[in-house]
């Protein structure tokens, strides 16, 4: 395995992300908005609509902007099949943590309800970290739905001290963001969503985005 370092991926993701701002902004705040709107009027309709075109498309156009540098609206929602594929991949590894939450908050007891609720959670942790380069998988054409599963997991365990040092970067950043009133979450989010198809190149040799 080529070194990979983790800084300079940052670096990077942030070089690109300068170049395509206002495009991956623009996406986030969509999806946020139809999220709030739709909560309000028809919750599940809302969210539907949010999770199965405009949040692949997020992580869609991060790939993009990884992979070629430069995008448009247009090659985002080019491909609605495999915006279906990312979200069907999210929603199977999401589907234990949900069923593990949701059953929680259904129980009368307060041990029960605690317990299940933080099994929830611990697995949706577990799943994520593992489960995080599933989608690029998906969109590089390397893998199906469910082999992407197995591919995003392989990775990440031959490579568990990058990823993991990726993720304790990110929460550095994250915490940055929300100190400045949530705002800079605005930018660290679309800078991640860059920066995690970047960490798929480099930990597979896909080829991606030469250096500036």
């Amino acid at each position: 395995m080529n070194a990979v370092n983790i800084q300079q991926l940052w670096s990077r993701a942030w070089d690109l992300f300068k170049g395509n701002w206002l495009l991956l902004v623009g996406l986030l705040v969509l999806y946020v908005i139809v999220n709030l709107i739709f909560y309000i009027l028809i919750p599940i309709i809302g969210n539907l609509i949010a999770s199965i075109l405009l949040w692949p498309a997020f992580v869609r156009a991060g790939y993009l902007v990884a992979r070629q540098g430069q995008l448009s609206s247009g090659e985002v929602f080019g491909d609605i099949s495999l915006l279906l594929k990312v979200f069907v991949y999210d929603l199977i590894l999401g589907l234990i943590p949900e069923i593990l939450i949701r059953v929680g908050y259904m129980q009368d007891s307060y041990p029960a309800i605690s317990i299940l609720i933080v099994a929830g959670l611990i697995t949706l942790f577990i799943l994520s970290l593992f489960g995080w380069a599933g989608p690029y998988a998906i969109l590089s054409g390397r893998a199906g739905i469910f082999s992407a599963i197995g591919q995003s997991f392989s990775l990440t365990w031959r490579n568990f001290s990058k990823v993991f040092e990726a993720l304790l970067f990110f929460m550095g950043l994250a915490i940055l963001g929300l100190l400045l009133c949530g705002v800079g979450l605005l930018v660290v989010t679309p800078i991640l969503y860059v920066f995690m198809p970047l960490l798929y190149f480099a930990l597979t040799g896909e080829e991606g985005v030469s250096h500036s």
